[in-house]
């Protein structure tokens, strides 16, 4: 008994260092780069950035082919920019690869290859874990920081502050900030004092800026019974040419004639290239991946860290969004369903037993199970995650087994007329291959996931973990607590001979 509660409160003592997470990182065999240009950057440009990142990265052993994706497809599933680049990087099998170890040290070598070009913002992921994280918050990455505010520039300084910060937190990768200024913007800014001498209305000015850039409608062609409006505008060349622009005539209600660059500024500024809301409040996104560390614990110092460096003003906040996120609403969830599934095997226990004594003595293999499933995770470096979860909730069904076995051969026993230390004996002598087979069974069969190294592997890798390491301790206990504490809880009395 006292061996058993210190592997218990131990094992307690183990759980804040265990770190927890959504659903272990795949290991796709792809991986994807995302380039991000300057807004202004076009069609053209983004073509030759992308081929010859193409060419440097196919002059890596490992991999196998480079395909390029540039702004968003027909159907418009990716809404992205012609200044948005998405490399998919085919690779080799890993015992193959001669550059590196791992993905991880991979991206790092492509990284430097490709930071020759001046200007690009790199970020590196997979595939699916891109799509899965685009689908989760709308940003390509795990860990999504949004800052919320009113003032878009007061946005973007408090968002490169945090950028800033959250670069240097152990565990971020491929920290980058959204876009939110860098455009090229054509501005045209009447001067009223002007317009009021000459006696001309701002929205004459705007009539004619919109007829000539945006175009007008001057008639219809007919064919048939299709109709197709013509519309007026300057010539190209024109509509991008500011000094043109100045030249375009106004004519006052006094008869004067009068120059657009006489009455209004028209200059070229840079502004956001696109400005995004979410609940009807403007926000900037800070978007990182994770490596090497638990999402919560990164989390929580992030949170902290940010709190404690960064002064926000009031109407400005953060909130954390991505994986973490989802990790929240399956933690909040599971603190509703583990005690309910617990819940229900004490109301079978005790519909079977009919003694409240011997269920409790029963569903001690739950916290037995949980030395072996906590300790399990610990020494081998997982974190506690979703299929971890539930891999706890199939321990505590195949645990609560074992105790069912053990005191109904107990029970069998005591009413066959044997005293309580000679029933307990011979009881839990005669249930001791039982209980040995239900547990090695089960642990043997998630021997394959607990080793399998291909692609989902690493989901199936914590349930097994949890499971296999949850029965060994819960058996090789149970053997011994179960016998011991039977007298203490059953509704028999205790035999002094």
């Amino acid at each position: 008994m006292t061996i058993a509660i210190i592997l218990f409160a131990g094992t307690i003592a183990l759980l804040p260092q265990l770190g927890t997470e959504f659903v272990p990182e795949l290991e796709e065999g792809t991986i994807n780069i995302r380039i991000t240009l300057a807004p202004s950057s076009c069609l053209n440009t983004a073509l030759g950035v992308a081929s010859k990142l193409e060419q440097r990265l196919m002059a890596f052993p490992e991999v196998t082919y480079a395909s390029s994706r540039i702004g968003r497809p027909e159907l418009g599933g990716d809404p992205e920019p012609v200044s948005n680049i998405e490399i998919y990087v085919g690779l080799k099998p890993i015992n193959e690869w001669t550059s590196a170890k791992d993905r991880f040290s991979l991206q790092k070598i492509f990284e430097e290859a490709l930071s020759n070009h001046p200007g690009l913002l790199l970020t590196f992921s997979q595939p699916i874990a891109t799509r899965v994280d685009e689908l989760l918050s709308g940003v390509k990455a795990q860990l999504a920081i949004k800052l919320f505010g009113p003032d878009l520039d007061l946005l973007a300084e408090k968002g490169r502050a945090i950028e800033s910060l959250a670069r240097d937190v152990q565990g971020t990768r491929g920290v980058e900030m959204e876009q939110i200024a860098g455009e090229a913007q054509l501005t045209i800014r009447p001067r009223r004092a002007l317009l009021a001498r000459y006696g001309i209305p701002v929205s004459q000015i705007m009539d004619l800026v919109s007829d000539g850039i945006g175009g007008t409608e001057a008639g219809q062609v007919i064919q048939g019974n299709e109709r197709y409006d013509i519309t007026v505008r300057l010539e190209k060349r024109y509509r991008k040419d500011s000094l043109a622009l100045q030249q375009l005539v106004l004519q006052a209600p006094g008869g004067a004639w009068v120059r657009l660059g006489e009455v209004a500024d028209i200059i070229i500024e840079s502004g956001p290239p696109q400005i995004r809301r979410d609940d009807v409040q403007r926000r900037v996104v800070i978007q990182s991946n994770v490596e090497g560390r638990d999402m919560g614990g990164l989390v929580t110092e992030l949170g902290q860290r940010i709190t404690q460096e960064i002064d926000l003003p009031a109407g400005y906040s953060v909130v954390f969004g991505g994986q973490f996120k989802n990790q929240q609403r399956a933690q909040q969830r599971l603190m509703i369903v583990v005690p309910l599934s617990l819940g229900l095997i004490f109301l079978l226990l005790y519909f079977a037993f009919h003694s409240v004594g011997q269920s409790l003595l029963i569903m001690l293999n739950v916290p037995l199970a949980l030395i072996g499933g906590i300790a399990a995770l610990y020494f081998t470096g997982q974190y506690l995650s979703v299929p971890g979860s539930i891999g706890f909730i199939a321990l505590f069904g195949v645990a609560v087994l074992n105790g069912v076995v053990m005191v109904n051969a107990i029970n069998q026993n005591v009413e066959a007329g044997e005293s309580i230390a000679d029933a307990v004996f011979v009881g839990a002598l005669s249930r001791l291959r039982p209980v040995l087979m239900t547990a090695s069974i089960a642990a043997l069969g998630l021997i394959p996931m607990l080793f399998s190294s291909g692609v989902g592997s690493e989901v199936q890798r914590p349930l097994a973990t949890v499971v296999i390491g949850g029965l060994a301790s819960s058996t090789l206990l149970t053997l011994f607590i179960l016998p011991i504490l039977y007298p203490r809880f059953s509704i028999f009395p205790v035999n002094e001979d």
